[in-house]
């Protein structure tokens, strides 16, 4: 009874939870913004295709690089700060992004981004790991990542219908709106709070433990499936289709819609059957998709390759979230932050 009694979550804990998913909620839903907007914006399609995938890659890379520093320095300081500090960055990127160009200043504004990302991550997850206890901490680890899925899953439709009502800059001025109630918040409930000791070990030290590189790999290539056609796919999309940002937001807002709804059938099916054959399906089915999406000059392939990519991207990514945890478990002593961080940086690497 007295364990029971510990272990019980209190108001200020669910709190912490709380801006923990808004902050990644508003995260995302940024990144979600962009993916229609941005190859079409006049400075970066006179730049080439070269260069639209030069911002997607710059977003990924400078996460990879800020993730490990943003870990030392919640160890030591603990969240609040990094959280605020990614807050400003995503903000001052949002206003930059409104400008709408020249090409260097989006290049800035994304490596902005990629910066607050990092940030905003790594303190959201260790501010739920020093929150809650371990053993309830993967089931709020679980709801802040579907808070990605639905920051992901809100900003292409929202940010297309935006921009052809109310013009580009619409939808990084309802986005600013968004970071000013979410630095409410952070600002409100986010205290001082001291590392769990039930939860040293590093990322680092997750990825020494067997088993943890096949999962690594399987979550950056979960996420290169997505990002390599977010360059490219609206721009196709509106020269051989004339979409315009509202349908390609809605397509893509289709493909993360089958992802999220078959994400927990899949990761249900991880007790009955073997991971590899999971994702030997999405294999499969990434290659069916992808084929599909290059090719396709009419509405219904299109249609059927995003829906197949987002059952793809279920089957691998599901797999992969559960097993990380898994791996976290084993490690000495049991890390499901640096767990959740490993697969921060591991999906990172697959956007770049």
């Amino acid at each position: 009874m007295p364990h029971s009694h510990q272990n019980r979550i209190q108001a200020p804990q669910l709190a912490a939870v709380v801006v923990a998913c808004i902050a990644l909620f508003t995260d995302m839903l940024v990144y979600g913004i962009l993916i229609p907007l941005l190859p079409l914006m006049p400075a970066v399609s006179r730049s080439g295709p070269a260069a639209t995938g030069l911002l997607f890659a710059a977003y990924a890379g400078m996460m990879i690089i800020v993730t490990p520093l943003a870990g030392r320095f919640v160890d030591r300081r603990g969240p609040r700060g990094p959280l605020l500090a990614a807050l400003l960055g995503l903000g001052m990127a949002c206003l930059l992004f409104a400008v709408g160009g020249p090409y260097w200043l989006l290049l800035v504004s994304r490596l902005l981004q990629g910066a607050a990302a990092g940030l905003g991550w790594v303190a959201s997850l260790a501010l739920i790991a020093a929150a809650i206890p371990l053993p309830k901490r993967g089931t709020y680890l679980g709801i802040a990542m579907s808070m990605v899925s639905l920051g992901t899953l809100a900003g292409p439709p929202l940010a297309g219908w935006l921009a052809r009502e109310y013009g580009h800059a619409a939808p990084f001025v309802f986005a600013t709106v968004v970071l000013l109630i979410d630095g409410a918040l952070r600002i409100a409930f986010v205290r001082p709070v001291p590392p769990q000791a039930d939860d040293p070990a590093t990322a680092l030290d997750v990825l020494r433990v067997k088993g943890a590189w096949p999962v690594v790999i399987l979550i950056a290539v979960g996420s290169g499936v997505t990002s390599m056609i977010e360059p490219i796919l609206p721009v196709q999309l509106h020269e051989a289709l004339g979409l315009d940002s509202v349908q390609i937001g809605l397509l893509f807002g289709l493909l993360v819609i089958v992802a999220a709804t078959l994400n927990p059938l899949v990761g249900a099916a991880l007790g009955r059957c073997s991971p590899r054959f999971l994702v030997f399906c999405g294999v499969l089915l990434a290659m069916a998709g992808l084929l599909l999406l290059g090719g396709g000059a009419r509405h219904a392939p299109v249609i059927a390759g995003v829906v197949i990519l987002g059952a793809a991207i279920a089957f691998l990514v599901a797999p992969a979230s559960t097993l990380i945890g898994v791996v976290g478990a084993r490690t000495s002593p049991p890390a499901l932050g640096g767990a959740y961080s490993l697969y921060n940086l591991a999906y990172a690497a697959g956007l770049v």
